[in-house]
């Protein structure tokens, strides 16, 4: 059994397939050439790029004839990516001035852009380096001139490993019968990754060292729910599958009938699902799976594509062919976030020591009125014709708050002066990440319209911990008992001050999340659209009152450790399908060990301990008289799914039966243990049962 982190949900089996679909290994050819040959290699590029541009079309047009017009969106990034003046002039200046053939600039020039877009904090922005890497590929292909087919001849069936995946190799995946993707790298919201799911092929990403573990022909099952996949697997194994396999096909029958009903809880309370996008793609995603409107329209792809700042008209199509999708639903679009951890090619800053802490959001963009207000004035005219809302990112009190909502006046003033039309309470909000516009949260949300709680950035400030894995563990983690309290307190200040607020950050998109996000009082949730219907299906299977009395337990605690279990527990009773739980000795190869975790009694500290390097899984017990309660269980997210929690179970439970405990299985997941293997049955307390 390896590991990997689920981009494609679903389950599927086949025999392996190795696609060097990235086709990283082939060396670029690299030579002087002389001053005469300089502008034939011009000319070899620009011919490139017109046949690459050409067959990107053909590409886009074939999966818009097999897809639909929504997963064709996705390869207009890549069009204007070969478009962009700035990737000509980077190519032409190398071939130029360093005297270098066009295959060695094309491929110094993706590098140096593909660079810029690693060095982007939000993973989203991250992830479109590998639209770079199509475009270069598909230029080197055609300069190669007989480059390599991008997809090897497939078997009907087939399950691909591969170090890396391209969207333009997916889009051509339909009809081959591919069963799943193994993806050494990847990313949740790459294009290929996006493609994916359109095509419902289970994905697994950040799998490592999947290329060399698995041989081609190998047989493998991808669990793409649990986030692993089998390789040659035992008997079994492909028995518990087949069961798998049944009860998912039901819940994805499920899900599907979801789209077009309301996200309501069981008792009647409704809450607003929308999506959060970076482009029309994403949109209209969120349109066909029904989506309540757009909670947070990242503006920064728009800029991030270009050479130069787009311009106001630009700017106005740009999002109004995003908005048109959504309608009558409302889109949110966040005014620029970038600085100096989201750099602009064309827009050079000060480099800054903590740059996530610097001059960024709102700051930046007050301290740079012309392009504030081109920004202002698109949105402005868009909302004469269609519901849109300004969200103003990065605020830390009431002065940005109110030189913000100044600038929004002058664009007005400006617009009426040139007899444009725009909606004159066009509602204006402000995004909760920053803990100053946390404690004043009570002056700012008499001032805005509505708020939004960007959580990814609350809790890295918060907890002073980056969100960006290194090499060393990071402390980032959104149920930390303070990340809670603040929680409540701005869902409880909204309330009071009949302001609505949302939540947009990557817990809203996570369905084991959504029963405590109700109960802290949100009614307002922005998540990613291939999420939508899994949040919808958790809010439609809860209750106000569950939701409140799991909120309650959680804000009583002060241990992230407990938190953790308490909401996990708390999913574990609702989650709609679970995969099999299997030893972990005999299954799991990992990087960080194949040896089976010995478990460890902590007398003093009561419970049960499995330690793996800095993580540790854990199932706690309190002793009352003559009776054991056991009740927590803990398994950290990088750990589950491997039967460590089974583990744990039945060497408590055989500890019980060696020192004649009666125990009390509080913790579901003993519980349900205990459901599948009668012979420790004996050992519990039934006069507890009974009580109850």
């Amino acid at each position: 059994m390896i590991i990997g982190q689920v981009a494609s949900p679903g389950l599927a089996r086949g025999p392996a397939l190795h696609c060097d679909c990235a086709r990283k290994q082939v060396a670029v050819p690299r030579r002087q050439v002389s001053e005469t040959e300089v502008q034939g290699e011009i000319a070899r590029f620009d011919a490139a790029v017109y046949a690459a541009e050409r067959k990107l079309l053909e590409v886009q047009e074939s999966v818009r004839r097999s897809l639909g017009t929504d997963e064709a969106e996705i390869f207009e990034a890549q069009i204007l990516l070969l478009r962009d003046v700035q990737l000509r002039d980077e190519v032409r200046q190398l071939c130029l001035e360093n005297r270098m053939n066009v295959e060695a600039a094309v491929d110094e020039a993706i590098k140096r852009l593909m660079d810029l877009f690693a060095r982007l904090d939000d993973p989203y922005f991250r992830e479109r380096a590998a639209d770079l890497h199509d475009v270069g590929r598909r230029l080197q292909d055609h300069l190669e001139e007989n480059g390599l087919p991008d997809v090897p001849v497939l078997h009907d069936g087939c399950v691909i490993v591969t170090n890396e995946l391209l969207a333009s190799v997916v889009a051509q995946l339909e009809g081959h019968g591919v069963r799943a993707l193994i993806v050494e790298k990847g990313g949740l919201t790459a294009h290929a990754t996006i493609l994916a799911r359109s095509l419902g092929i289970p994905t697994l990403v950040h799998v490592p060292d999947a290329t060399r573990r698995i041989r081609t022909g190998d047989q493998v099952i991808v669990d793409a729910l649990a986030g692993r996949a089998f390789i040659n697997p035992q008997a079994e194994v492909l028995r518990r599958y087949d069961r798998l396999e049944d009860d998912l096909q039901a819940h994805q029958g499920v899900l599907k009938g979801l789209i077009g009903l309301p996200a309501v809880t069981r008792d009647g309370i409704e809450i607003k699902l929308c999506a959060n996008i970076g482009q029309t793609a994403d949109a209209v995603t969120a349109a066909k799976l029904g989506a309540d409107g757009v909670g947070l329209y990242r503006t920064e792809f728009v800029f991030l594509v270009q050479d130069k700042f787009p311009s106001e008209d630009e700017q106005y199509r740009f999002y109004r062919a995003t908005a048109e999708h959504l309608q009558p639903g409302e889109t949110v679009i966040r005014l620029l976030d970038v600085g100096s951890d989201k750099p602009l090619s064309y827009f050079p800053l000060p480099r800054e020591a903590n740059p996530a802490l610097g001059y960024r959001g709102i700051r930046l963009l007050l301290g740079h009125p012309t392009l504030l207000q081109a920004q202002l004035r698109a949105i402005l005219r868009l909302s004469a014709s269609h519901p849109v809302a300004i969200l103003l990112p990065m605020i830390d009190g009431m002065d940005e708050l109110r030189a913000a909502k100044a600038a929004i006046e002058t664009a007005k003033a400006e617009l009426v002066a040139t007899g444009q039309s725009f909606n004159p309470d066009i509602p204006v909000g402000a995004m909760i990440e920053t803990p100053s516009a946390a404690i004043v949260i009570e002056h700012l949300a008499d001032e805005v319209d509505f708020l939004s709680v960007g959580s990814n950035d609350l809790v890295q400030f918060l907890l002073a911990a980056d969100r960006i894995r290194g090499e060393t563990p990071s402390t980032y983690d959104p149920l930390h008992p303070a990340v809670i309290q603040v929680l409540a307190t701005l869902a409880r200040v909204a309330s009071s001050k009949g302001k609505p607020i949302s939540l947009c950050g990557e817990i809203a998109s996570d369905p084991a999340f959504t029963n405590l996000l109700v109960g802290l009082g949100f009614r307002s949730l922005s998540v990613s659209p291939g999420r939508l219907l899994d949040v919808k299906h958790a809010i439609r299977s809860t209750t106000l009152q569950d939701a409140e009395s799991l909120a309650g337990e959680v804000l009583a605690m002060c241990s992230t450790v407990a938190i953790r279990t308490q909401v996990e527990d708390d999913w574990e009773r609702r989650r709609p399908v679970s995969s099999p739980e299997f030893p972990t000795s005999s299954l799991t190869t990992s990087t960080t060990s194949a040896e089976p975790r010995p478990i460890i009694h902590d007398v003093v500290r009561q419970r049960f301990e499995s330690p793996a390097g800095a993580a540790l899984a854990s199932l706690s017990y309190v002793i009352e008289g003559e009776r054991v309660i056991l009740d927590h269980s803990f398994v950290p997210g990088e750990l589950r799914g491997r039967g460590i929690a089974a583990a744990l179970a039945r060497r408590a439970l055989d500890e019980a039966r060696q020192r004649r405990w009666k125990i009390v299985p509080r913790c579901s997941y003993v519980a349900r243990f205990i459901e599948r293997h009668p012979e420790f049955a004996d050992l519990v307390d039934r006069q507890d049962e009974d009580q109850e």
